[in-house]
């Protein structure tokens, strides 16, 4: 198999990274299954490994200012209800 240099915008690389990670498949192999049908190569469509259900696709999108609610409600988690237990 021979080696290919691909430039892309961010944006792009990002999208095709995500598409990747919700197939639970490497950038490369997305990237050959994008492109293999437009070149007659292939007609067959991969389905997902991981469950359609994945949020794998989010991680690392969210800012801090996202995050803070997220993690300030999550807070009580760790709390053992002392009451409940008796």
């Amino acid at each position: 198999m021979e080696a290919l240099t691909f430039r892309a915008e961010p944006e792009f690389i990002s999208a095709l990274r995500s598409y990747a990670d919700g197939l639970g498949i490497s950038v490369n192999a997305a990237l050959r299954e994008i492109v293999a049908p437009v070149l007659g190569f292939s007609k067959r469509v991969r389905t997902a490994r991981r469950p359609r259900n994945s949020l794998s696709r989010f991680r690392g999108t969210l800012t801090k200012e996202d995050l803070a609610p997220i993690i300030a409600a999550q807070a009580d988690f760790s709390r053992i209800d002392e009451d409940m237990w008796k």
